[in-house]
Order: structure tokens, then sequence, then C-alpha cells
């Protein structure tokens, strides 16, 4: 397969192009859980909203290390055996330590950044305190980012 691994700054890249990821969190039982979610790419963090109670919460609290991902499948390529097909992706794997934003302004900034990202060149009203007093605003800091993609020859 003409895989290739990317570079620190195409992960990056990546990263701030999509909007869509998945988080792994895990409960202080061990159990896994993956949601699907919105973000933003910031400074070398990554942020989504939610609400102010929930499963992801419950684990944050009480394992702050997560994993977050983000891929897109470009096309399947058939072959003439099963082993012969193969799928041309991208995919960026984020491992990090996850935080309830407290702060006003870096809760305020994360959601404006995050309704910017997903509204593209929409028209916006930007978010205030008050309104931002609505959700929770969690923080992945990163610690270590990889991706790769599977391309066409």
């Amino acid at each position: 397969m003409p895989q290739k691994y990317l570079s620190q700054q195409q992960s990056v890249d990546y990263l701030q192009q999509g909007n869509t990821g998945r988080l792994a969190t895990c409960s202080a039982e061990g159990q896994p859980y993956i949601t699907p979610l919105h973000y933003a790419y910031q400074d070398g963090k990554i942020y989504f909203h939610c609400a102010h109670e929930g499963q992801k919460l419950m684990n944050i609290a009480a394992n702050r290390k997560i994993c977050f991902e983000v891929s897109h499948t470009e096309k399947t390529v058939f072959g003439a055996k099963a082993c012969a097909c193969a799928t041309r992706y991208t995919s960026v794997l984020v491992f990090g330590t996850a935080r309830i934003v407290s702060d006003e302004a870096e809760k305020v900034m994360a959601l404006n950044r995050l309704i910017a990202h997903i509204a593209g060149d929409s028209a916006f009203a930007n978010v205030t305190e008050e309104l931002a007093a609505g959700c929770c605003v969690v923080a992945i800091d990163i610690v270590s980012i990889s991706g790769k993609e599977n391309v066409d020859p």
C-alpha cells in the first residue's frame, strides 16, 4: 500500500482543516467511551463544547488522558482479490490531557473559534460571556500528534 506518515506540520494542518473528530475517554472503571464531536484547533490545543454534565465529563474527571482522532476516506480501491482492496485515507491521532476551561476569556475565545471554524464564510453573532455560561468548554492540551495517509501511487 502506498502509505506515508505525515510530518508534524502536515498533521496540524489536517486538524485545522477538519471540524469533526472522535474523542476517546476512559471511565474510572476502565470502560472506553468514544464520542463524535465538532472541534476547533487553536495554538496547540483542541477545543470542543458540551453540556455541563455527562459521560465525557465524568470520564475526564476520572482520567484526563485522552485520544482524539480525525480521518477522512477518499475512496475505496478494488482489486481482483480481496487482499488487493484498499482505501485511500488521511488520519491524524492526538494524545493529550483534557481540562475544563474555567477562564472566561479563554472559554469565549474557544467558542467563537469553534463557531467561526464550523460557519466558514457564513455570518454569526459572537458568543459573549453570558452565552458561554450555558455550556462547558473542554481544552485538549496536545502531548503528541501523528498522522498518516494512504494515497494513489
